[in-house]
């Protein structure tokens, strides 16, 4: 039987580059319009663009999404795409329920754009309750579900506070751990909308920490008398984006951390060289490329994310890191999709302190099947390989007398993954046995998708080590 899982982990992992050839044939199908000789070869002016259902958003946010421009004239093609890309720029950024755009008024030569919006709830003052560990399956296998491990509290989520798609987050949070946090970012800030500024300001403190690893899984020290870890941190950002598909950020911040000499004893590598505090400057570049039909669930498109990030001058901290992802997604007929995600990973030098080995299982880079465990290292990376189908959609009426939220969208996924991954580290190799060889799982599942971006995913996976169980992921813009 683990010879036949296996079997079907590799076979998906291998699939899916063959598949791709197959899927760009079908896409071409797709847009035959745009190779109309009649199509390409008639040409209308827009006349206005017409903005509808927007109360709080400017309206000249939702015009910059849009890809058209009033008095300039547009090929029929152009603009039957461009309808489709105006859309797909509306709804990603994350501001609307609903956004529909086509052409109006059509009279000789020109026509009119029109754009109706759905807009979200903006401000969310809510009760804070989250288990600390890394994903549900963790917080119910090993600590079965103990209340001791959540924190609670209250948090203020607030988007578009201006109308210009500016959000402002602040955290109180108690419990397991306290956290108190302040973040405010403006993506448009000036009249031509391409540059932004924010600022980050963040303190925590707990009475029990992740010191170490061992057997690939998170060693836990705790003392209820005192707070053994405390973190403090404080950044500016200021982003550019000319487009919708590109944006860069550049944040630069002076992170601080104190542990309490016991940590150092049970690991005197933790902070590096015996250290009980570090305080360091932070610089980190990002750049996303994002064409995509939905961010939060795309299912045709292309993402590429590059990330540098160095931590530390000279002695002491002293990190420089390089992060690629990059990732393929081909709408199949049927409602079929495949998917690639890739993504690579190098820490430099290879000598790091503790707290700046993690890599996967954390966040969004893990494997599918492994998510019990932990691989700290300083190179490495992944590959997920997806194939799916929308099995399901329905809008379920909620009897608001609303027109926002008459009705809640869902649809449902089935897929078929493998997944694959190699970390590289040259320290604890004895009690970390899934270092430096490869590693590899797969699975099928059902993902959920609905209101506010929110994707729910339930999975059956098995891994290159025989186990196989159940898994249950959670992820939405508002965390």
């Amino acid at each position: 039987m683990m010879h036949m899982r296996n079997f079907f982990s590799l076979f998906l992992l291998f699939l899916a580059p063959v598949v791709f050839v197959f899927a760009q044939d079908k896409n071409k199908e797709e847009e035959v319009y745009q190779d109309n000789i009649l199509l390409t070869h008639s040409h209308v002016t827009i006349r206005n663009i017409i903005v509808n259902g927007n109360k709080k958003t400017k309206a000249y946010i939702i015009g910059r999404e849009i890809t058209f421009r009033e008095g300039s004239s547009y090929s029929i093609s152009e603009i039957l795409s461009g309808i489709q890309t105006s859309r797909q720029n509306l709804m990603n950024t994350a501001l609307f329920v609903e956004a529909n755009v086509n052409f109006t008024n059509w009279v000789n030569d020109s026509m009119d754009i029109y754009a109706d919006v759905k807009e979200r709830w903006y401000f969310f003052p809510l009760p804070y309750l989250k288990p600390i560990d890394r994903n549900l399956n963790v917080w119910l296998k090993d600590y079965n579900l103990s209340l001791d491990r959540v924190n609670y509290g209250m948090k203020f989520i607030g988007q578009n506070i201006t109308g210009r798609n500016d959000r402002l987050n602040a955290w109180l949070i108690n419990g397991y751990s306290q956290r108190l946090a302040l973040r405010y970012y403006n993506p448009f800030s000036d009249n031509s909308l391409k540059h932004g500024w924010g600022f980050d300001f963040s303190y925590s403190r707990s009475r029990e920490m992740n010191y170490d690893t061992k057997d690939n899984k998170q060693v836990f020290f705790k003392d209820p008398t005192q707070f053994i870890r405390k973190q403090g941190y404080f950044g500016g950002l200021y982003s550019y984006r000319k487009g919708s598909i590109a944006r860069h950020y550049v944040r630069f911040g002076i992170q601080n951390e104190t542990v309490a000499d016991t940590v150092v004893k049970l690991n005197p590598n933790y902070l590096g060289t015996n250290s009980t505090k570090v305080i360091y400057p932070e610089l980190r570049y990002t750049y996303q490329y994002f064409n995509l039909n939905y961010i939060p669930y795309p299912t045709k498109g292309t993402s590429l994310e590059f990330e540098f990030l160095k931590r530390g001058i000279g002695k002491g901290t002293d990190l420089t890191q390089v992060q690629v992802r990059l990732g393929k997604y081909f709408k199949l007929p049927n409602k079929l999709y495949i998917s690639s995600i890739v993504e690579a990973n190098l820490k430099l030098p290879f000598d790091q302190p503790f707290f700046n080995q993690s890599l996967l299982g954390y966040n969004d880079s893990y494997l599918r099947g492994l998510e019990y465990y932990v691989i700290d290292g300083v190179a490495g990376g992944f590959i997920r390989n997806t194939i799916g189908k929308e099995i399901y959609s329905l809008n379920f009426k909620t009897g608001l007398r609303s027109k926002t939220y008459g009705s809640i969208p869902f649809k449902f996924y089935m897929k078929a993954y493998g997944d694959a991954g190699f970390v590289y580290n040259k320290q604890n190799l004895l009690t970390n046995t899934l270092n430096n060889k490869l590693m590899y799982s797969g699975g099928i599942g059902l993902d959920i998708i609905s209101i506010y971006d929110i994707v729910f995913r339930v999975e059956y996976s098995f891994n290159q080590k025989g186990q196989s169980g159940l898994f249950l992921q959670k992820s939405d813009v508002r965390n």
